[in-house]
């Protein structure tokens, strides 16, 4: 629930429109803040304008240092309205100096020399620059990440035929009118959750622990442009490949990056609510268990402690089988990256959780999986908060941890743990024409996969280890986001309309395979974008006469 997905959830969109490298415009420049703002100038080095809110009111405002973000627009970013507010929105912050998006060429070669130390660097680097601040709004400081769209903003701006021209920098309605978006952002329990909420209810080991979670879907303003023009959330779009005898969706460029942020919700305000004399309590991740088994946070069998009330100094472990708070075990808000829910963002949150929220209850960020389309097979991060990110538990490492580059992160942003896939297995095998042999290479979130039984996954594979071992990953704290997303595909079947909770089959947890595997024969490769299935809009039924939205069969 970032602070962009917080705003459309309470109905208005931060949308994206990507410059054209050779733009320049004598006027306002272009951006999509001109799809909510009127009366846009330029004086000096500002822009003003007076932009939307969430109430559907207007209010003056005013983007400062405007030559500098113009520079991040030419790199394929946006100047957005959030409401009322002008933001610069980069597409990613280069915060390390290191270069971004690198080139294919360079990671494949730190790849297949297991150069893991410029790997770590180099998504150290990624997670940097997109929790960098970039902007504020209504006075609070919001990160890159957090200005980030939607799936269900993009997918408004695909139905609603909303363009930009370019070179006069004017807005394309299909009516003489501003954007009032209808659609709103859905924070949701992910679907393999919903699947397992049964045994998750009835395994409840810790008291008083908080095992709830909800996620969001972000893309970069590169992302989003790419998804928006070419309309991935269609079915109609991808029934169109088919039809044409395409095997995959247009690729994302280079520069695309799209991430899933995992939440909390703190009750502050709430009587009933998860905080207790003031401590709001949830699961500390414990590390990977062995021998592995399915691992959701109700039986991690530790507790950490926030003090929600009060800052000062935080504690750097885990209280292990939640036997009582401490000092060492206490943390406070601003450990975490977090939000501050607002009373105009309430009332929606609260329908989409199902929870109780109000004004000033907070949203901490426990995890968020990044991954960017610098290779053929796309470069894979996960990030956890952790109690002692110096020395966090696997399938992080101390090694890893020690590569942060603290000087160019705050508190809150240090204080997360990682793990990486840039190959599935150990040593790297090529895109396609290799073999599922050498180790496995575990990349997974606490918050997300390590809950994952073997029923999630339907796509089936083993690794042949140097010794002649034949292993065979099948539990959530075996997976490798690569291999995972490498199976995102689509086909055209009933079975969409069915379940929603199966539609993004078939999951895979840890082996081989090149992307030219016959399993994918028939079907649409969705470059690696589960998010794609899971956000399609069913607007062609194939003859089944079933069409729906995701949207209106959860309603």
């Amino acid at each position: 629930m970032n602070i962009a997905s917080m705003l459309a959830l309470a109905g208005v969109s931060c949308l994206i429109w990507t410059a054209p490298a050779a733009a320049a415009t004598a006027g306002p420049p272009p951006g999509s803040y001109l799809l909510s703002c009127t009366g846009a100038t330029v004086q000096a080095d500002a822009l003003s304008a007076s932009c939307q809110t969430l109430s559907g009111s207007f209010k003056s405002t005013t983007l400062a240092q405007l030559g500098a973000c113009q520079n991040e627009v030419m790199k394929g970013g946006d100047i957005a309205n959030i409401n009322g507010n002008l933001v610069c929105v980069p597409n990613l912050p280069n915060a390390t100096g290191e270069p971004y998006p690198q080139s294919e060429t360079t990671i494949n070669d730190w790849v297949y020399s297991d150069n893991q130390a410029a790997l770590v660097r180099h998504s150290w680097s990624i997670w940097a620059g997109l929790t960098q601040f970039t902007g504020k709004v209504d006075g609070t400081p919001v990160r890159a990440f957090e200005t980030w769209t939607t799936p269900s903003n993009m997918i408004y701006r695909i139905q609603s035929g909303i363009g930009i021209d370019v070179e006069k920098g004017k807005v394309l309605l299909r009516k003489a009118q501003l954007l009032r978006p209808g659609s709103r952002f859905k924070l949701e329990m992910p679907h393999q959750f919903r699947i397992l909420r049964p045994m998750l209810k009835s395994a409840q080991t810790i008291p008083d622990g908080d095992t709830n979670i909800f996620v969001t879907v972000a893309y970069n303003p590169a992302a989003a442009e790419h998804a928006i023009r070419n309309k991935l959330f269609l079915q109609s779009t991808l029934n169109g490949y088919l039809k044409q005898g395409y095997t995959q969706i247009p690729v994302f460029p280079t520069s695309a990056i799209t991430i899933k942020p995992v939440y909390k919700i703190i009750q502050k305000n709430e009587t009933g609510g998860n905080v207790k004399d003031g401590i709001y309590t949830m699961p500390g991740w414990p590390g990977t268990p062995s021998p592995a088994k399915t691992f959701p946070e109700s039986l991690w069998g530790a507790c950490v402690y926030v003090d929600v009330a009060h800052d000062g100094p935080s504690g750097s472990s885990i209280d292990t089988g939640c036997t009582g708070r401490t000092p060492a075990t206490t943390f406070h808000v601003g450990d975490f990256i977090h939000h501050v829910i607002t009373a105009e963002e309430a009332p929606a949150i609260a329908s989409q959780t199902k929870m109780k929220v109000s004004a000033g209850d907070i949203a901490i960020l426990v995890g968020m999986h990044v991954t960017t389309r610098e290779t053929t097979r796309w470069a894979w991060q996960t990030f956890w908060w952790s109690a002692n990110p110096s020395s966090p538990y696997l399938p992080s490492s101390s090694t890893i941890a020690s590569a942060r580059p603290q000087q160019d992160m705050d508190a809150a942003s240090s204080h997360y743990a990682m793990a990486l896939a840039y190959q599935m297995v150990a040593p790297a095998q090529p895109i396609n024409g290799g073999k599922s042999v050498g180790y496995s290479v575990p990349a997974y979130n606490p918050h997300l996969e390590a809950g994952f039984s073997p029923e999630v996954f339907q796509a089936k594979g083993t690794i042949t280890e140097p010794n002649g071992t034949v292993v065979d990953n099948e539990y959530g704290v075996q997976t490798n986001c690569m291999t995972c997303h490498g199976q995102a595909q689509y086909q055209a079947t009933p079975g969409y309309y069915r379940n929603v909770d199966h539609r993004e089959d078939p999951y895979a947890a840890n082996f081989y395979f090149g992307l030219n595997d016959p399993s994918f024969q028939g079907k649409l490769q969705l470059d690696f974008a589960w998010s794609i299935l899971g956000n399609l809009v069913l607007d062609d039924d194939g003859g089944h006469g079933m069409a729906k939205s995701k949207e209106s069969m959860q309603k």
